[in-house]
């Protein structure tokens, strides 16, 4: 089990009846704003929040009186570039074109490690089952 409490991809082993017991099924995701939001999203918007405010409101009000101008610029613009691509990395789905047209927003089937080594081989994926 990781940090965020997510359980890892690897399937384990059953030593006593030497089974396969794989993770259950997940839902699939269309971008970040899908709920349940994720752990570390809610970390990275409140750092960004929290080093705005520390960076706007306590650091930048201590330089001198002809840097602060050039601080809130400077500041300003760095922040709002990052939170707008940072919404957009959030926004944007990632899925191939092949995933997206097959819209299955039902749990994931749960992959087999026995059949194949991995997920997608020769450029079809087994768990969304669409060529890629």
């Amino acid at each position: 089990m990781s940090v965020c409490k997510k359980q890892s991809a690897m399937n384990v082993p059953d030593k006593e009846r030497g089974e396969v017991i794989s993770d259950p099924p997940q839902h699939s995701r269309k971008n970040g704003w899908s709920w349940p939001l994720h752990l570390l999203q809610l970390v990275a918007w409140s750092t960004f929040l929290f080093f705005a405010v520390i960076g706007l409101g306590i650091l930048v009000p201590l330089l001198p009186q002809h840097w602060l101008a050039a601080g809130y610029i400077c500041t300003g613009v760095m922040f709002t570039f990052h939170c707008v691509v940072h919404f957009l990395a959030v926004t944007i789905d990632p899925a191939d074109d092949n995933v997206q047209a097959k819209g299955s927003l039902g749990p994931l089937p749960a992959f087999d490690r026995n059949k194949h080594t991995h997920v997608i081989e020769n450029m079809h994926c087994y768990i969304c089952e669409v060529d890629v």
